[in-house]
């Protein structure tokens, strides 16, 4: 792997082909490149995350503005409409599947 480094000598990019910026070569296995490897794979984590959770807000923000009149859920684009009855007929049908508390340690028995 080719590798971009910063003023500070710390990895910023990869590339698997040598280019311009990318002109010092680290072997795959190398604790350096594993780190940022890992760091990326983190990151991208947790943007997946804020994405499912920011879309639980909309959802939420949508129910909130159609019960107080601001708008009708029919104005939604159809489009619109169906993502959101699919992801809603999804939702309950997950809750419905959590039969059993998250907790163990609350279980009814022993």
């Amino acid at each position: 792997m080719f590798v971009q480094r910063n003023q500070d000598g710390v990895i910023i990019a990869i590339s698997r082909i040598e280019q311009p910026g990318y002109t010092e070569k680290l072997d795959e296995n190398s604790p350096e490149l594993t780190d940022f490897l890992a760091a990326a794979d983190n990151s991208s984590d947790r943007l997946k995350q804020s994405d499912a959770d920011l879309i639980r807000v909309i959802e939420d923000l949508i129910d909130l503005l159609t019960e107080k009149g601001v708008f009708q859920y029919t104005e939604l684009p159809p489009k619109v409409q169906e993502k959101l009855n699919t992801r809603r007929k999804l939702r309950q049908a997950a809750n419905e599947l959590n039969l059993l508390e998250e907790d163990a340690d609350n279980l009814p028995w022993p």
